[in-house]
């Protein structure tokens, strides 16, 4: 196997990048799964979402015949979106497209809850000060067109 060496996010630990025998990377650190299992999250999300898609276009096509088996909906549309996602999974291109965005996002600086809380403040206060702007020209302008209408000029 084809091994390299680089920083893991999550620690700073060693991340061996591995080669699966059907070409795909799998990111592992020595301690768990590292951001392998984020890809696997990915993944997982897709089937989620693939099935409450299917589960919605199987119920109304069903609706055209007869009045449709819940039960049976649902475990058809789980096993179209564990299928996808097992395609997609397997699948090379899409799996180092989830690896390199899973990368990515992991070296991203992520703010602190001190600076969202103040982050914020600033853009409700910001948000409240535009609103006053606009009210009172929108009051200027309705006193305007009040007196135009009530003078008829």
């Amino acid at each position: 196997m084809n091994a390299t060496k680089e920083i893991s996010p999550d620690t700073d630990e060693p991340v061996a990048e591995e080669r699966t025998s059907d070409k795909r990377p799998v990111a592992t650190s020595t301690r768990g799964l590292g951001l392998n299992r984020w890809v696997q999250y990915v993944f997982v999300v897709i089937a989620l979402f693939v099935l409450w898609i299917a589960d919605k276009l199987i119920t109304i096509a069903w609706q055209y015949w007869d009045e449709p088996n819940d039960v049976v909906v649902t475990v058809i549309s789980a096993g179209v979106g564990f299928g996808v996602a097992l395609g997609l999974y397997r699948n090379a291109k899409s799996h180092q497209l989830a690896v390199d965005v899973v990368a990515e996002l992991s070296k991203v600086s992520w703010p602190s809850r001190k600076e969202t809380y103040a982050s914020t403040i600033v853009v409700i206060v910001t948000s409240l000060i535009a609103a006053a702007i606009v009210g009172s020209f929108d009051f200027v302008w309705s006193a305007i067109t009040d007196l135009l209408y009530k003078y008829k000029v």
